[in-house]
């Protein structure tokens, strides 16, 4: 049975009865009567309240449990009685106890309401007994100060209500653990309780089909629950965006549930969104996604281990891990790689060896899908220091490792020694030492083979590939001591290609130190999040296109592994990086259960498409960023010797295409979805994006072609109407072709509207069709299904984005030179996202730290009419600002129809002057009138005082180069040992972006670039490039010069760093506007084997977001003549 059977509880379970008695303990001695309390009607809620005279139902409250003594306080506030707690009164919590009948075995659903006292400068929290944690905090609230009696709602989604805190279940608290205390009392009139048979607290998608993931041609069919609604308005989305089904539950008032049946759907992804209100009657929408998916390949009925997929048992407790590894298997996923035999787990206390049940149930549930498993040894041992760093240590590592290999008993294909040993998870002595981690590895391999020698030890497991510390390990002979070598070459927020530079290096270090001979390389980790925080994650369809695009790169490097990171979502925090990364969502606020996340499916194809097949070469296609790989399956395995081409592109823009293939192929896209092309002239049509697709035929050529294209507007009003452009362009059909010799025909077909186009010899010819955008914000696909000339030769998409607002606003700054005079302006630019409708701005209001000021009278008369789908820039002189001070900016332009659009920021004008350096005799010439980067006065400082470094710094431009030149006062300075360990030694940073910090980011992030320069000991002046373009791997950067002079007796410290225009591509002079950040680097002095940042004592910055990664603090500048 696909359908698991749902757990309800009976109406008795949450009948409620009316008790009546006295508080256990009333109000402190003197400030009031203790008093009988008296029934309130009804028996399905709990209710208390607190003053003078009380009355309690279903309830008991008092102030300190097992007859402490202490007491709440009588008070009147507001004409209201009330229980007043915290500091400077007998306690700071108020404990409640219900009626046994109340409550029931495993997990309590309820809502708790709590009247109090708004007075200023004070918090509390309610505080449940949720079982495994007796203290778990629902929320904390914080009061607003305006002396008022507010009602604080609360929502219990697991109390377990089993006498957890001293016999009671829960507690108001003036004081909690991740709260800390109220600065002063708060004081309390009511508290009610009333639970509820569902586990929501308004509305939620009940998944009654596990993963909610549906086979073709079966029903897609879900629950519904509400807390309080008589009906819930449902409707579902396709991957693109458009509504496809829709409708209402009704919702049964005594089980508080209802359905949803959404029919059969085509293959692909979808949402269901249900619409319900919370306890205030404010609206609220919950999403699901779900699919109907082709299951990949059964790992039972494969030898080919290549997908694999990160798990952890945290993640899936109990009998939820079975259910989780089938979804797994489901996907095609015939590895898993799992972190549940941690050395503190098995051997404790000291010298005793266990095997947990967690730890038997994951093994023993390998065999069961049929999946190699790869555990995790590590993370340290209290009883050996944690990390090993000693003789002993290492020695008791190795018996570890050689125990969990023994009480494994052959169910474990494959063990990984430590995880980012080179990264964030070793510190002390060893912290991402290459020579303590060659003695561990050592160490690991020999108890692991003397247990069981037919267990595959995977080594390294670091964090990206830093070639300069793998070297270091091979010298040691870390080689001999692993049969497989792992790494994590994490790319995001950026694009997957460029991972084969990293994996060359590393090949050829192994050829260098292995007799030329090359081991396994397993990826163990990779994966981008999704998580909606700026410069963080990207969006949910952008790491569904990482997805399939880091498998096709991996597998065409020759990588005999790959385990994404990861199955489900750590948490469910929208703007966590680590809650993020999962292909299934985990249960929440929105579902009940696991349900898929679109990469899921983009992961599940590959996997279907591309078990069993080997890379077989690159097919040229002239342009860079456009991907085409062919494989080839071998016979006997799911693809039976046939060849599937992989098609796609990296650019942001799709790129019509053509693919010359002598027959009929079949199209699959990324997310399973089928259709069969028939080619015109040998050739078929396709817009390449984003998102692969892969084609099942033999493919002779791929070229770029303008014959068969779509286009749409790039961003769209929600609610209005797409107008979506269809072209056939028949001056030329490909690469090098000359004009047409024949009229064409072709029809296009989006969403059910058709229209035909028809080009004579050498023409261009249009028409228009017009779609819904839909009523949600975010990209809204457009796709085509294109007869050409009779046949159905083409599948050409676009897409669009919507946005909330039909109007919105973007200031930017704005520098022009003239002589040594600087004219800054900001630039506010009025876009209209309507269609259909012009919109008048009448003025714009503006402020720039504390200037202010209104753009308004001919400014605004000259071109206060925005057309639709237009944009118009309006500009104020702002006069004042010293250059590269960073200041709050915020704009508002005032609509005709009384509206009104804004925009804010941060920023300062920061211009990057023309002028060529040079460093003579320790001093800086060339500069003149260049205004300095004075770090004292408009940057920070991150972990070091201004004692310890200060530095001023220039940032100018020719032609050739981008030049940074620095003078750093710093008592000391610590050369780096060589260039790769410049980012965590005194050294100066530069990190570069085009256009605007962060933007593109959430779909693709452009490259960007983070250079740290400075002197090496073993290899002079470098400049070391510590992200991921991809044009090259980390490492050196070619062709950059760096002159560095020290003056010890002047405490400085002067450099010179010219980075060819080349190197950073796309930047260049002409894109004069960009993003940059400036840092001072200072080591904290501890010798060490290598770098990374656990060397960085702090750094003085303008920006900073270079040590922080965060692409959204770099700072727009903009090169001036």
């Amino acid at each position: 049975m696909r359908h698991r059977p749902r757990r309800r509880l009976s109406r008795a379970a949450v009948a409620f009865s009316t008790l009546l008695g006295l508080l256990a303990f009333g109000p402190a001695a003197g400030s009031a009567e203790r008093a009988g309390s008296t029934a309130a009607g009804g028996d399905e809620s709990a209710t208390v309240l607190l003053g003078k005279t009380l009355e309690s139902r279903g309830a008991i409250i008092d102030a300190s449990p097992g007859g402490g003594g202490a007491s709440a306080n009588a008070m009147t506030y507001g004409g209201r009685d009330c229980w007043e707690i915290g500091p400077g009164r007998p306690s700071q919590y108020l404990y409640v106890t219900l009626d046994a009948r109340l409550k029931h075995e495993g997990a309590n659903h309820a809502a708790v309401d709590i009247d109090y006292f708004d007075a200023p400068g004070t918090k509390f929290a309610l505080v449940y007994d949720a079982g495994t944690n007796p203290w778990r905090t629902s929320r904390v609230v914080r009061t607003t100060g305006t002396n008022t009696w507010r009602t604080a709602h609360f929502y219990i989604p697991d109390g377990a209500f089993t006498g957890g805190q001293y016999g009671r279940d829960m507690r108001i608290a003036t004081w909690a653990q991740d709260m800390g205390s109220s600065e002063k009392p708060v004081c309390f009139a009511r508290y009610a309780f009333e639970p509820s048979s569902v586990d929501t607290d308004d509305v939620q998608v009940d998944v009654t089909t596990p993963g909610n993931l549906f086979d073709p041609g079966e029903r897609a069919t879900f629950g519904v629950l509400s807390a309080r609604d008589r009906s819930v308005p449902w409707s579902v989305r396709d991957y693109r965006g458009r509504t496809v089904r829709q409708g209402t539950a009704a919702i049964d008032p005594a089980t508080r549930e209802g359905a949803v049946d959404a029919g059969e759907l085509p293959v692909g992804y979808y949402t269901l969104t249900l619409r319900g209100n919370a306890a205030d009657g404010t609206p609220v929408a919950r999403t699901a996604g779900f699919a109907v998916q082709r299951p990949g390949p059964d790992p039972k009925r494969t030898t080919d281990s290549f997908f694999g997929i990160n798990h952890h048992h945290r993640s899936a407790p109990g009998d939820a891990w079975d259910d989780s590894t089938k979804l797994a298997a489901r996907a095609g996923a015939g590895a898993l790689r799992v972190d549940s035999v941690y050395w503190n787990s098995i051997e404790h206390p000291k010298g005793e060896y266990q095997w947990p049940e967690a730890s038997e149930r994951v093994t023993a549930d390998f065999g069961a899908r049929g999946q190699d498993g790869l555990m995790l040894l590590g993370f340290g041992n209290s009883d050996y220091g944690n990390i090993p760093s000693t003789d002993e240590a290492y020695r008791a590592f190795g018996k570890y490792a050689g125990q969990v290999a023994e009480k494994a008993g052959g169910r474990i294909e494959s063990l990984e020694v430590w995880n980012e040993y080179y990264g964030g998870f070793s510190n002390g002595v060893c912290s991402q030492s290459a020579k303590c981690y060659a003695r561990m590895l050592d160490a690991a391999y020999s108890g692991v083979k003397a247990a069981d020698p037919k267990v595959t030890v995977v080594g390294a497991s670091s964090f990206k590939v830093p070639l300069d510390w793998f070297e270091e390990l091979f010298r040691l002979g870390g080689l001999k001591h692993m049969d497989a070598i792992s790494i994590h070459p994490y790319r995001a927020p950026g694009d997957p290609e460029g991972v084969e530079l990293d994996i060359a290096g590393l090949k050829r270090l192994m050829r260098q130190y292995n007799d030329g001979k090359e081991l396994p390389i397993w990826i163990t980790e990779q994966g981008w999040t999704s998580a909606d925080r700026d410069g963080v994650g990207v969006s949910e369809q952008t790491q569904a296109q990482a997805t399939a695009r880091a498998l096709l790169e991996a597998r065409a490097a020759g990588v005999a592994r790959y385990y994404w990171y990861d199955l489900i979502n750590d948490g469910n925090g929208p703007s966590s990086a680590e809650h993020n990364f999962g292909l299934l969502r985990k249960t929440g606020p929105e579902a009940n259960g696991l349900n898929p996340k679109p990469a899921y499916l983009a992961y599940s194809t590959t996997a279907r498409e591309l078990t069993g097949a080997r890379f077989t070469g690159r097919l040229h296609t002239g342009d860079r960023d456009l991907h085409a790989y062919s494989f080839r399956s071998a016979p006997g395995s799911p693809g039976g010797g046939a060849v599937t081409t992989a098609l796609w592109s990296s650019d942001r823009a799709g790129k019509p295409v053509r693919v010359r293939t002598g027959k009929p192929v079949t199209v699959v896209d990324m997310l399973g979805s089928e259709r069969v092309l028939e080619p015109v002239d040998g050739w078929v049509h396709l817009t390449a994006t984003g998102a692969p697709v892969y084609l099942r035929a033999v493919v002779d050529k791929v070229e770029r072609s303008p014959l068969l294209s779509l286009s749409a507007p790039r961003d769209i009003a929600a609610g209005a109407e797409v107008p979506v452009t269809a072209v056939l362009d028949n001056r030329a059909t490909g690469q090098g072709d000359g004009a047409s010799v024949r009229k064409r025909t072709a029809v296009f077909e989006v969403e059910g509207e058709r229209v035909s186009v028809s080009a004579a010899p050498g023409r261009r010819a249009t028409a228009v069709l017009k779609v819904p955008a839909g009523d949600t914000p975010g990209n809204r696909g457009l796709a085509a299904a294109v007869t050409l000339d009779g046949r159905r030769a083409g599948a050409v998409a676009t897409g669009t984005e919507v946005t909330a607002r039909p109007v919105t606003v973007d200031v930017s700054p704005e520098m022009s030179v003239k002589g040594v005079a600087r004219t800054d302006r900001l630039a506010v630019t009025v876009t209209n996202h309507s269609p259909d409708a012009p919109v008048r701005v009448t003025g714009i209001d503006w402020s720039f730290g504390d200037l202010t000021g209104t753009i308004g009278g001919r400014g605004i008369d000259d071109g206060a009419t925005v057309p639709p789908l237009a944009a118009r820039t309006f500009r104020t002189t702002v006069d004042g600002a010293p250059a590269y001070a960073v200041k709050p900016v915020e704009v508002t332009a005032r609509l005709a129809d009384g509206g009104t659009a804004s925009d804010s920021d941060s920023f300062g004008f920061s211009p990057v002057a023309r002028a060529t350096p040079h460093l003579v005799d320790g001093k800086l010439t060339g500069l003149g009138d260049v205004p300095k980067v004075d770090l004292s006065e408009v940057g920070s400082y991150n972990g070091i005082e201004p004692s310890v470094a200060d530095g001023d710094m220039w940032a100018t431009w020719d032609d050739k180069n981008l030049y940074v030149s620095a003078v750093v006062r710093e008592k000391d300075h610590r050369v780096a040992g060589k260039v790769a360990w410049l980012p965590a030694g005194d050294s100066i940073g530069i990190g570069v972006q085009p256009g605007k910090p962060g933007e593109g980011l959430g779909r693709w992030g452009a490259d960007w670039y983070m250079l740290y320069a400075g002197d090496t000991v073993a290899e002079g002046p470098g400049v070391f490039v510590e992200s991921l373009p991809k044009d090259y791997p980390v490492g050196p950067v070619a062709g950059a010069e760096v002159r560095v002079s020290r003056d010890d007796e002047a405490g400085t410290t002067t450099y010179l760093v010219a980075v060819p225009w080349k190197r950073i591509a796309p930047l260049s002079p002409e894109n004069p506007a960009f993003s940059l950040t400036l840092t001072v680097n200072k080591n904290d002095g501890v010798q060490r084997d290598n770098y990374r940042s656990l060397g960085l004592d702090g750094w003085q910055t303008w920006g900073d977001g270079l040590n922080n990664w965060k692409l959204v603090r770099y700072q727009q500048v903009q090169l001036t003549r």
